[in-house]
């Protein structure tokens, strides 16, 4: 099956403290066949259903790199995935779009998990996607220098 497009937004709110209203806690992520990809950051700002757009970058991976990445979500499609699922943390939503426009929609929650054969998803789209902090089906980094 062709893939067109591939869309993840990823909530990263959960059970526990408020977000602070600088606190980045959605993003959209939108992978086309035509090399485009589409990303918006979300902050918290005035709480739930009232974010507000704290960041956004379009730009071009390629054809070649985009034709990989959805290749990937073509064989995932395929692959009857077993989905995780927590109440205490974050949850994704994706919908891929194949060629003759018919969605394929799945969720699950941000505790990563999301694989096709030996390659993690999360991981593949962070090192592909040139945006920093990006959740995809997994939390948020943690850097070395912020490690206790």
């Amino acid at each position: 099956m062709q893939i067109q497009k591939v869309r993840i937004v990823s909530n990263n709110i959960s059970f526990g403290p408020t977000p602070l209203p600088e606190d980045e806690v959605e993003q959209h992520l939108t992978i086309s066949a035509s090399g485009r990809v589409w990303f918006t950051g979300y902050k918290y700002a005035n709480g739930f259903d009232e974010f507000e757009i704290c960041r956004r970058k379009q730009f071009a991976i390629g054809k070649a790199a985009a034709k990989e990445i959805l290749m990937l979500f073509s064989q995932y499609l395929n692959s009857n995935p077993l989905v995780w699922y927590a109440t205490d943390i974050g949850q994704w939503k994706m919908v891929i779009t194949d060629t003759e426009g018919n969605d394929y929609t799945f969720k699950g929650s941000l505790c990563g998990g999301v694989t096709v054969g030996n390659t993690n998803l999360t991981y593949y789209l962070r090192e592909q996607i040139p945006v920093d902090d990006l959740l995809v089906f997994g939390a948020r980094l943690i850097r070395p220098d912020e490690e206790e």
